[in-house]
C-alpha cells in the first residue's frame, strides 16, 4: 500500500528528544530514535563540540520495537549540565553509508533563560490541495525558518510540539478496509463491524508511513534532528475530531482500535517508548498515566520554568476532556514543585480561553432541526462575509459558513467530509471538541480556578500554551482590579507550522466584542454574570504581514510558531534583551518574565515571516 524509503536509503531520523533534567545532580535527559531494517543498527559518539579527543562516548542502542522488516532503536542519552552557560554537543551517527554529524545545545544547571519553540498542525490535511500546499510553500517553509533562527540566537533548548505532528485523517481514504467501512449502510452494521487481522495489518502500517514519510521532509527532518522535541498528542496524531464523536460510533471496533494503533505509533515515534515500557516504569520523571488511558507529563526548563502536558484527547468524550482522577493526580505535581519554579506553562493541545462560536452553533442547530432559516440569519453571515446574501442561496452560504467553521476549529479533514457519510454529524458536534462548548463549561471552570489557587499558593505564573484551531493569537484570564495578581493567566496559541490556515471568513466571526467571566467553581457561565475574573483576547496584530493595517487584530490567520525565552526584566534592558536571548547570559534565580514572539508567514512562499510581539507573561509575587 505504502513503499517506505528513507531518504538517506539507510535509516529514518534521527530524532532527538528531550526527556527531562535531574535538578538536584544537574543532569540533562534525553534520548535519539532511529528506525532502519539495516542488519545493525547505527553507531552513535556524543562529545561536547569543543572537546576533540579522540574517544567520544559511544551511546547504546535498545531496540524497542519492531515493525515489519524495521526496527526501532532507543539511544538514552544522560549528560551532565555545567556550572556555566549553555554548552553545544555534537552526536555524530555512522552506518555502512557514511557518517553524519548534528549539534544541539544544553543548558548550564542552574541556567533560567531557556530559548524554545512550540509549534502545531505539523502536516497538510488530506482536503488541502497541491496547488494550495505550494502557494504556502509546502511542509518545508515555516521548518526552515525555524533552523535559521536557531542559528541566529545560538540555539534553541527545546521544541515544544503541541499536537497534530502528522494528520492521520488521510487513513480513511486511503486504507481501502477503512473505505468499505464508511460505505456501510445503517448505524448498527457499522458499529457491531469486526476488527480483524488484516486491519490491524493495514492500519499500523498506514501510521507508520505517516511517521516515516512525513518526518523525514526536508528542514523539518533537519530540525528535529538538531532541537530537542516535547510532544503531546491531539485529534490529527489519531485522526480529526477523535474522542468527541457520539458513543455509537467512539465505542465501535473501528474507531477504538485505530486509536490504539495511533497511540502506540505517537508513544513510539514522539516520545520513544511503547506501553509495554511504560507500565514497568515506577517515577514519573518522564510520561505517566493516572488512569490507564492518557500518558501526562511535567518537566523542567531549567530550575525557574516547567511545562505540563496534559493528554486532553485520550479520555475525551462529548461530555468530558480528562477524567476526575486524572485532575486529582495532576494538580498535587504541580502544587509540589520546588520553590525555584516561577513559572508553569500548561501544554493543552486544544485552548481554554478562544472567542465563543455559539453564532455559528445557533444557525447550525436551526438546520439540523429542519427550521426554515430567516433573513436575518442569512444577514449574520453576510455582514460577517462582506457579500451580499442574496447573490447566494441562503442555504448555501450557511453551509459554505459551516465549511469555514470547521476549517476554524481544526476540523477540515475526517468530521469535514468523510465523517458526512456516517449519517448525523452536523457543526454543533464538531463544537464539542472546543473547551469553551457548554458540554466542557463547568469542568473548564474547575481547571481555571483550580489553578489559581495553586497559583495563589505557590506565587506561580500559569500560561496555556495551545494550537489546533488554526489561527493565532494571545489572551487572559484577569481581575481588571489586580491585573498582576494571581488570577492572570495567559492564553498562547499557535497557528499551524505546515496546515493551511483559517480565512478571514471565520475570523471576521470570532472577533466579537461579547464579554465573558469566569464563574465561580460549580457554577455554570452565563453571559450576564460578572466575577472577579474577566476572558480578554489581546490586540496584537495591528498590522497585517505586507504592512497593511489589520480590522482584525486579536487573531490571524497565518501559518506561525512562537519563539520564547525566559529573562530577567530587571537586569536587562534595551539591546541587553537581544544579547541575551543569543548569548544565553546566566541571570541566576531573580525573577523571570517570558517574552513570546509570533513568527508569522507572510503572503505566498517567497516573503521571509514577520515578527509580532513580543508578548509579555510577568513572573508572579509570591502570595498575590
Amino acid at each position: 500500500m505504502y513503499r517506505v524509503q528513507p531518504t538517506n536509503g539507510v535509516y529514518f531520523g534521527p530524532y532527538l528528544r528531550y526527556v527531562n533534567m535531574d535538578v538536584e545532580k544537574g543532569i540533562w535527559l534525553g534520548s535519539i530514535l532511529i528506525v532502519t531494517d539495516g542488519q545493525q543498527p547505527p553507531t552513535i559518539h556524543i562529545h561536547l563540540s569543543s572537546d576533540l579527543s579522540p574517544n567520544p562516548r559511544q551511546l547504546v542502542p535498545h531496540c524497542i520495537h519492531t515493525h515489519q522488516r524495521w526496527q526501532f532503536f532507543k539511544y538514552d542519552i544522560d549528560l551532565q549540565m555545567n556550572d556555566g552557560p549553555t554548552e553545544r554537543w555534537t552526536y555524530a551517527i555512522t552506518s555502512h553509508l557514511g557518517c553524519t554529524r548534528y549539534e544541539f545545545v544544553v543548558a548550564g544547571r542552574q541556567e533560567t533563560n531557556w530559548r524554545f519553540v512550540a509549534h502545531s498542525g505539523n502536516d497538510f490535511a488530506a482536503s488541502t490541495s497541491q496547488n494550495e500546499r505550494s502557494k504556502l510553500g509546502g511542509v518545508g517553509f515555516m521548518w526552515k525558518d525555524v533552523l535559521q533562527k536557531n542559528v541566529d540566537c545560538g540555539g534553541f533548548h527545546v521544541q515544544l510540539g503541541l499536537g497534530d505532528q502528522v494528520y492521520g485523517d488521510r487513513l480513511w481514504k486511503e486504507v481501502p478496509l477503512l473505505k468499505q467501512w464508511l460505505a456501510m449502510q445503517g448505524k448498527e452494521n457499522r458499529r457491531t463491524s469486526q476488527w480483524t487481522a488484516r486491519h490491524e495489518e493495514d492500519v499500523n502500517h498506514a501510521y507508520f508511513h505517516f511517521y516515516t514519510s512525513h518526518f523525514d521532509q526536508p528542514f523539518l527532518r533537519e530540525a528535529w534532528a538538531q532541537i530537542p522535541h516535547v510532544c503531546q498528542i491531539d485529534d490529527h496524531d489519531i485522526f480529526d475530531g477523535y474522542g468527541s464523536y457520539p458513543d455509537y460510533m467512539q465505542n465501535s471496533q473501528m474507531f477504538k482500535n485505530i486509536g490504539r494503533i495511533a497511540i502506540d505509533m505517537y508513544l513510539l515515534f514522539q516520545h520513544h517508548t511503547t506501553l509495554e515500557v511504560l507500565r514497568n516504569v515506577s517515577h514519573d520523571l518522564d510520561l505517566f498515566t493516572i488512569t490507564g488511558q492518557g500518558w501526562h507529563f511535567v518537566k523542567y526548563l531549567g530550575p525557574a520554568v516547567v511545562v505540563v502536558g496534559a493528554d486532553v484527547r485520550s479520555e475525551r468524550s462529548q461530555s468530558r476532556v480528562l477524567a476526575g482522577p486524572t485532575y486529582q493526580g495532576l494538580f498535587p505535581k504541580v502544587a509540589m514543585l520546588p520553590p525555584s519554579v516561577q513559572h508553569c506553562l500548561w501544554m493543552v493541545s486544544v485552548p481554554l480561553l478562544y472567542p465563543r462560536l455559539d453564532t455559528v452553533e445557533s444557525l447550525a442547530n436551526t438546520f439540523a432541526t429542519g427550521k426554515k432559516a430567516v433573513n436575518t440569519t442569512y444577514n449574520v453571515l453576510g455582514k460577517v462575509t462582506s457579500s451580499v446574501a442574496g447573490i447566494v442561496g441562503g442555504k448555501d452560504m450557511v453551509a459554505s459558513g459551516f465549511s469555514s467553521v470547521k476549517k476554524a476549529v481544526g476540523k477540515s479533514g475526517l468530521m469535514g467530509n468523510v465523517v458526512n457519510q456516517f449519517g448525523d454529524l452536523d457543526i454543533s458536534e464538531i463544537l464539542k471538541d472546543m473547551w469553551t462548548h457548554e458540554s466542557k463549561d463547568l469542568e473548564r471552570t474547575y481547571l481555571i480556578r483550580t489553578l489559581q489557587g495553586i497559583a495563589h499558593q505557590k506565587g506561580i505564573r500559569m500560561t496555556f500554551l495551545s494550537g489546533d484551531v488554526n489561527s493565532c493569537g494571545a489572551g487572559l484570564v484577569h481581575d481588571p482590579t489586580h491585573p498582576s495578581d494571581h488570577k492572570t493567566m495567559y492564553q498562547v496559541i499557535t497557528s499551524p507550522i505546515v496546515a493551511a490556515p483559517a480565512s478571514n471568513y471565520i475570523l471576521k466571526m470570532l472577533h466579537s466584542n461579547r464579554t465573558h467571566y469566569i464563574p465561580a467553581n460549580g457554577t455554570k457561565s452565563s453571559p450576564n454574570d460578572v466575577s472577579d475574573t474577566k476572558e480578554d483576547m489581546m490586540e496584537i496584530f495591528h498590522t497585517d504581514a505586507s504592512g497593511a493595517p489589520r480590522e482584525l487584530k486579536k487573531l490571524m490567520g497565518r501559518r506561525n510558531y512562537i519563539a520564547c525565552v525566559a529573562y530577567d526584566p530587571e537586569a536587562i534592558a534595551g539591546t541587553q534583551y537581544a544579547a541575551s536571548i543569543a548569548n544565553g547570559q546566566q541571570q541566576g534565580l531573580s525573577k523571570l518574565s517570558l517574552a513570546i514572539d509570533f513568527i508569522v508567514q507572510g503572503d505566498g512562499a517567497f516573503t521571509s515571516p514577520t515578527k509580532y510581539g513580543p508578548v509579555i507573561v510577568p513572573h508572579l509575587e509570591f502570595g498575590r
